[in-house]
């Protein structure tokens, strides 16, 4: 095993232990939850509580549906299989997930990099932050852990060198996110990821064979390295150096038996 192989599995067996610890407590009959994990954990964890059999026994919030980052909830027994679950999960998935509005001063147009660069700079950890979301060229919602939400409040006075204003925000769950995509289609022979890989990438389906078999590229967070895997729709495929697309369909048949792909790239 090489180093790097070796220190990917210290940090997964420290991610899983991390989830072991919250549902100990969600035995003991209380509700716990992690700070904001990236989509990448957040689908590791899923699958990893899916496997114990725990699936009805955990959820994620990030503030609002469309969140990238969001908390993992361990739920008790009590509320897990309750007839009333969501009522009362709702006032405890806010109280553990607030939101920031963060309006500057006209002066310059700011960047999601101008927000996250200029929050960390105070010291702040990244997992207590979750989204950020864009309203326009100088104000936005950023999601935050309940525990530093007073500390933002007072001490972030700038971003960039822009002044700033922020106070708390009510968010609509319902809101959407400004995530904004550039649409794709093709036909290609077959769901093999493979075939999407050189398909989305413009790619010779060698050059894909060897992107994926060299570890470049990533299939619903995790990554992949079997070429033959299939592709669903729902799925995200990334690679590094290339983007990121999510898969809108790839299920209709053409005349000539290949397969129509639909799908959305990140941008």
């Amino acid at each position: 095993m090489n180093n790097f192989s070796a220190q990917e599995s210290k940090e997964q067996k420290l991610f899983y232990a991390k989830l072991d610890d919250l549902e100990k407590r969600a035995v003991g009959g209380i509700t716990s939850h992690s700070a904001f994990l990236t989509p990448s954990e957040a689908f590791k964890a899923e699958k990893y509580f899916e496997a114990k059999g725990k699936k009805n026994e955990i959820c994620f919030f990030g503030g609002y549906s469309d969140a990238q980052r969001k908390q993992i909830f361990l739920l008790p027994e009590y509320i897990a299989f309750s007839e009333d679950k969501e009522a009362m999960l709702e006032d405890e998935l806010e109280e553990c997930v607030r939101a920031l509005k963060i309006v500057g001063s006209g002066f310059r147009n700011l960047s999601h990099r101008d927000y996250l660069g200029s929050i960390l700079a105070l010291g702040i950890e990244r997992s207590t932050l979750g989204d950020i979301c864009l309203i326009d060229d100088n104000s936005a919602i950023v999601f935050c852990c309940a525990e530093i939400e007073d500390f933002l409040l007072f001490e972030l006075t700038s971003i960039g060198n822009d002044k700033v204003t922020v106070e708390r925000f009510k968010v609509d769950r319902q809101m959407t996110s400004n995530q904004k995509f550039q649409s794709f289609s093709d036909t290609v022979a077959s769901e093999r990821l493979d075939c999407v890989v050189a398909s989305i990438f413009n790619l010779s389906r060698e050059k894909a064979q060897n992107l994926i078999k060299g570890g470049f590229v990533e299939h619903n967070y995790e990554t992949a390295s079997k070429p033959d895997a299939r592709v669903e729709q729902g799925h995200i495929i990334s690679a590094r150096g290339f983007g990121k697309f999510i898969i809108r369909d790839i299920s209709q048949t053409t005349k000539k038996g290949r397969i129509r792909l639909f799908a959305d790239k990140y941008i």
